[in-house]
């Protein structure tokens, strides 16, 4: 727990560090900064699902997932195929992983990964609860790995520009905001199939379900994330799912990175009448949809919802709205020029930008502080519409105030002898 591991790449780095005759070591060669573009970053897949099965480094070293037919071929270490997860940490000569399996999975696989000494990619939603999304980031930090949460439209030029915009400041002090429903009203329920057989070829069922309750096979959850994640043994539904990417973009535009709501509220059909409004400590709300929000009605009627947000965001000074793909309306009309001429900061795509950060060890767009801020909204969004009462957050001790419930929501029980 004290220790991460050190890296393959890390110990040649010390090793040439030793035995150099020179009286100054560059800080990459002690593998404490930028390492050289010559360097081959090597990676492993756990999970072969969603759009981390695609995301590697220089070289993919090895596949690992508990269905054989998508690893095409029985577990092989010596042909890079992997069932169990932990053969592939074990390997010294893999420096990144990017995690891809069932969502029940994510957060353990993504914390081991990270006290192995691996730099990880991790799909979203990465965790099934607060606490996991916490372990998430305190490991990312304890054991000094670059961590990229799976939410790549946030890496969108749009969205870039309209951060930049806030920073800036051309919108005033940020008053108000909203973001477009991606099925943040759609909570998990339980799995009630009846068992099936499993055939031996073509998963281990029992490491499919990992630290979820054990429960029989069928084969209803095996099409998919959108298949199982609907359960609440193996997901949050789109709560978490579907709508953490419209979330993160949004809070990415705002610039929480590090900050978090401290109230929330569920619809009580007086004031609050989104699915959720979160309020911030600065003053700020963000809310799920536009009702009641200062712009003109034809305006509105072009804001929807979906993986792309749209996002609104009013200022003291101007007003934004767009999608991770366009801008929408804007009050004064040119807040956007400049647009095209802009360089993002991130501009690599989300894979790419997780690549170069590796090399040059600063933080992706994605990192794990904003990561679990942008988890801490979808989790705070699913007990708020269970418990149907607001609920009041103490950042510093990060517990609800004075409610014991709530508190108990902020975790779940694991399978043994999985734990984080």
């Amino acid at each position: 727990m004290g220790q991460r591991a050190i890296s393959r790449r890390e110990l040649l780095r010390s090793a040439a560090a030793a035995t150099a005759t020179v009286s100054v070591v560059p800080r990459h060669v002690l593998g404490q900064g930028p390492m050289p573009p010559s360097d081959v970053i090597t990676s492993a897949n756990i999970g072969l699902g969603g759009v981390a099965q695609g995301v590697g480094a220089d070289r993919v070293l090895a596949r690992c997932d508990v269905r054989k037919d998508k690893l095409k071929g029985y577990p092989d270490p010596k042909q890079g195929r992997y069932l169990d997860f932990r053969q592939v940490l074990e390997r010294d000569d893999i420096d990144a992983i990017s995690v891809g399996s069932a969502e029940q999975w994510h957060a353990i696989q993504i914390v081991a990964a990270l006290r192995a000494g691996k730099d990880v990619y991790g799909e979203k939603p990465m965790s099934s609860t607060i606490q996991e999304a916490a372990a998430i980031r305190d490991a990312a930090k304890r054991h000094g790995r670059v961590y990229q949460h799976g939410t790549q439209r946030t890496s969108d030029k749009p969205v870039q520009f309209a951060r930049e915009l806030v920073r800036r400041g051309e919108l005033g002090k940020i008053v108000a905001s909203g973001v477009g429903n991606c099925g943040h009203n759609e909570l998990a329920i339980p799995c009630l199939w009846p068992a099936e057989p499993v055939h031996p070829d073509m998963l281990d069922w029992d490491l499919w379900l990992g630290p979820a309750p054990w429960r029989p096979f069928n084969k209803a959850v095996m099409h998919g994330v959108l298949a199982w994640h609907q359960y609440i043994d193996f997901g949050r539904n789109m709560v978490n799912g579907g709508a953490v990417h419209p979330n993160d973009a949004v809070r990415h535009i705002l610039g929480y990175e590090r900050e978090g709501p401290v109230e929330i509220y569920p619809p009580d059909g007086k004031e609050y009448k989104s699915i959720t409004t979160w309020k911030y400590a600065d003053g700020a709300f963000l809310q799920v949809g536009f009702e009641g929000l200062p712009i003109p009605e034809e305006a509105r009627r072009r804001l929807g919802g979906g993986y792309e947000g749209p996002y609104l965001i009013i200022g003291t000074k101007g007003k934004l709205a767009l999608t991770c793909g366009a801008f929408i309306w804007a009050d004064p009309p040119g807040l956007w020029e400049g647009y095209a001429e802009f360089d993002p900061p991130h501009k690599l795509g989300h894979g790419g930008d997780w690549r170069t950060c590796i090399r040059t060890r600063e933080k992706p767009i994605c990192n794990e502080d904003a990561a679990y801020q942008t988890e801490f909204l979808c989790h705070t969004c699913e007990i708020a519409q269970r418990l149907r009462r607001p609920l009041k957050w103490d950042p510093v001790k990060e517990e609800f105030i004075g409610d014991d419930e709530a508190n108990r929501m902020t975790s779940k029980p694991y399978r043994a002898p999985w734990h984080l």
